[in-house]
């Protein structure tokens, strides 16, 4: 079971409960047997995401995806099935099997991601002492400068690099290869007449170590000190087996800290490490940074987990800047309420927090407006309304963005504004609207097993019935025979197998159990087993039945087909005369079921 004794898998499943694992990312209400909450996989207003806590398994009847505990835990916290089960054995209590890993591919993985790990440790341990040392006095002159105080260059464990040899003598005496040092991402790699030179990547810059939410150094941000335009101010170290840009959001491990000791409300993502640093001091510690890249679902999907409020506080003249807005509608098409922070034209939010306070940076907060009109700000700074033509463009663009609310009386407001500023009347806005190409929905991101075809034959429903009328615990399937699993199609059968292995154990079965314990090509079968979790009652006894019937007709129609097939091809007349009535005695046998 990827490398871990299929028992201890077993046995931690059933120590922890998916309901309470799931519920501190989904809001869930028990209705019936089952809680029930929104998706946290796809934007849904009706919640059709279903935890089944006697099975220890989830499903949504919308994207259908569906897995157990573990699977739920490296989805939503972005973390490898090892790191999965590590996270739940430490909730549990339970101590890590000292060896778990036999798969040879695994394993090495495994042991690259802990040396990677414990190289980037070594590194923010190297960083953090050199810019305590005192021998990096303009990095500490530039700390001065942006007023960083003591205890936040502690918090966020700034470090120094003073110059590009240090870090790489640094690690090779802790016994890390250089092969290491470049993989993981603080050391760069070049050649120079045919011989090899490893240096510090951020060398002679502040370092400002990425944490990820369960506070492992994953990756450096440096910035340098001396302003130059040959260079970028700020440089990240390269994505790794542990570092993905659009997969990390920079202060996560603080904001899960702040948010589970005092609680927040509502998220500000801003565009610097800096500008979250400055934030921070001044005491708004709900702030995050994306890691130099436009927003992406998987760092909606992060923030969502803390907050269903997300407060945009990008640089004054991020107004101009049409193409992140597709980021935005990102965090809106994720179920996020998404509001645009307005900044004085020229100034970030580092500059505002020094020149008017916490107060002042937090009025622009509360102040902060919502997406549908900060698209329209953006279009009325866009073209100039002072000509006819951009008057024309603008209002054809206002017009399909009012399109986008649900409410009709938010488009007439927002149709006023556009008048005012046109000119235009209200009763030709209306008709414009009306005629307005609807905006597209954006669909929910689609699991492997919904690529499938639609249409199975009848053998494979037929088989996907009656085994979820086992594993679900129906009473008119609890003395389904397993003796031989030939019985159920193709696509079931190491199912069956499984279950009858169980089944000659102690007779108990969780569906959560099924995942991990086949294969993962099973995993798109399990979706569609688990599609049925709710419709097998009631008048589902009779289709059980019939289901059975077809099967058990199925495998006598293939028995007779084989037996012909041996008759053609048979010399001996005795012989053949054996498998004719061995022909006869089944299809006799197919008309008593039928």
């Amino acid at each position: 079971m990827k490398g871990f004794d299929a028992k201890f898998i077993e046995e931690l499943k059933n120590r922890v409960d998916i309901v309470e694992i799931v519920g501190k990312v989904v809001q869930l209400e028990k209705r019936g047997a089952n809680y029930w909450g929104r998706c946290p996989f796809h934007h849904e207003k009706t919640p059709s995401f279903s935890v089944n806590q006697i099975g220890q398994f989830y499903h949504c009847f919308g994207c259908h995806r569906s897995g157990d505990v573990i699977s739920f835990v490296m989805e939503t916290e972005s973390l490898d099935f090892a790191d999965a089960v590590a996270y739940l054995a430490e909730r549990a209590q339970m101590k890590l099997p000292e060896t778990t890993i036999d798969d040879e591919k695994i394993k090495k993985q495994r042991i690259k991601k802990e040396r990677t790990l414990a190289i980037l440790s070594d590194a923010e341990e190297y960083y953090r002492s050199l810019y305590l040392s005192g021998k990096c006095k303009k990095h500490e002159e530039y700390v001065e400068k942006r007023k960083l105080s003591k205890e936040t260059v502690e918090t966020f464990s700034i470090g120094a690099s003073d110059g590009y040899d240090g870090l790489p003598r640094y690690l090779s005496k802790k016994g890390y290869e250089f092969s290491e040092m470049v993989d993981s991402g603080a050391v760069g790699e070049t050649e120079r007449n045919g011989e090899k030179r490893y240096y510090d990547f951020l060398g002679g810059r502040l370092i400002i170590p990425v944490f990820d939410s369960y506070g492992k150094v994953v990756a450096f941000c440096g910035r340098i000190i001396e302003d130059r335009k040959d260079v970028g101010k700020y440089v990240n170290t390269k994505e790794t087996i542990v570092f993905t840009k659009g997969k990390t959001l920079f202060n996560l491990n603080n904001l899960k800290r702040i948010k589970n000791e005092e609680g927040i409300d509502g998220v500000i993502v801003v565009e610097g490490h800096m500008d979250v640093i400055s934030l921070y001091q001044a005491g708004i510690k709900n702030v995050v940074a994306s890691m130099g890249t436009a927003l992406t679902k998987d760092q909606a999907r992060i923030i969502k987990r803390y907050s269903d409020k997300v407060f945009i506080s990008y640089d004054g003249d991020f107004a101009g800047r049409k193409a992140a807005i597709r980021g935005l509608e990102i965090l809106r098409d994720e179920g996020l309420e998404v509001k645009v922070v307005s900044l004085p034209d020229g100034l970030d939010p580092d500059d505002v927090v020094k020149n008017y306070g916490k107060e002042g940076y937090l009025e622009l907060v509360r102040s902060a407006m919502p997406l549908i009109d900060f698209k329209l700000d953006v279009l009325k700074k866009t073209y100039d309304l002072n000509t006819v033509d951009g008057k024309r463009k603008y209002v054809a663009n206002a017009v399909r963005v009012i399109k986008e609310s649900p409410y009709a009386s938010e488009q007439e407001d927002l149709l006023k504004t556009v008048r005012d500023l046109t000119g235009v009347t209200m009763e030709a806005l209306k008709r414009d609207l009306y005629n307005a190409e609807a905006p597209k929905e954006t669909e929910p991101d689609e699991p492997e097993i919904n690529k499938e075809r639609t249409v199975d034959d009848k053998i494979v429903l037929a088989s996907r019935f009656v085994l979820a009328s086992y594993i679900f615990g129906k009473d008119y399937a609890k003395n389904l025979d397993f003796s031989d699993t030939g019985l159920f199609s193709a696509a079931h059968r190491e199912i069956a197998e499984y279950l009858k292995e169980r089944a000659g154990e102690d007779g108990k079965v969780k569906f959560g159990d099924l995942f991990g314990a086949v294969d993962e090509s099973l995993n798109g079968e399990l979706t569609k087993i688990a599609d049925l979790s709710e419709n097998v009652t009631g008048e589902g006894e009779q289709y059980y039945k019939d289901c059975l019937k077809t099967l058990k007709i199925e495998r006598i129609n293939q028995r007779i087909e084989d037996l012909k097939n041996l008759s053609k091809s048979e010399t001996d007349a005795e012989r053949r005369r054996t498998l004719v009535f061995e022909m006869s005695k089944l299809i006799k046998e197919k008309q008593k079921i039928q």
